[in-house]
């Protein structure tokens, strides 16, 4: 038979194994407890205990939330949102790499390596937004880019 282990407090499911009903009852780990069948914690908690769906995790690509058990709730992932902007700033500075280049860039134009300082300048400043990194107001890239 299948029991899911978990957190008598949260809610939040640390393991599902297949054992018999002594063997579970017998596992004593404080704050512990379970219920009949496998259920999957990155999709249910327990509720007095009743298998409960997650809410819908609002992350996007760049946005991450992380679960919060004890009010079920998601809250914003202030660590992995910031690494998630970053790593999107970083893919738009190494797209313009070859343009960097001296050999590159002597062959653009004078005002189109103002735009490319001006783009890059203003990608490594995203960080020192005062909404970074939840509300970023991305540069705009050079058309000829």
């Amino acid at each position: 038979m299948s029991y899911t282990i978990y957190d008598s407090t949260t809610g939040k499911i640390t393991s599902v194994v297949t054992a018999s009903l002594p063997q579970v009852a017998n596992l004593n780990i404080v704050n512990t407890t379970y219920i009949n069948g496998a259920f999957d914690g990155t999709k249910y908690y327990i509720n007095n205990g009743v298998p409960t769906l997650l809410p819908v995790n609002p992350s996007t690509n760049l946005m991450k939330y992380k679960f919060d058990w004890t009010d079920k709730t998601w809250n914003l992932d202030s660590t992995a949102t910031t690494l998630a902007v970053r790593s999107c700033r970083n893919m738009f500075l190494s797209a313009t790499v070859d343009k960097v280049n001296p050999v590159w860039f002597a062959s653009l134009t004078q005002e189109q390596q103002t735009e490319l300082q001006t783009y890059r300048t203003a990608l490594l400043n995203v960080p020192q937004q005062s909404g970074f990194p939840t509300t970023i107001t991305w540069p705009t890239k050079p058309s000829w880019l």
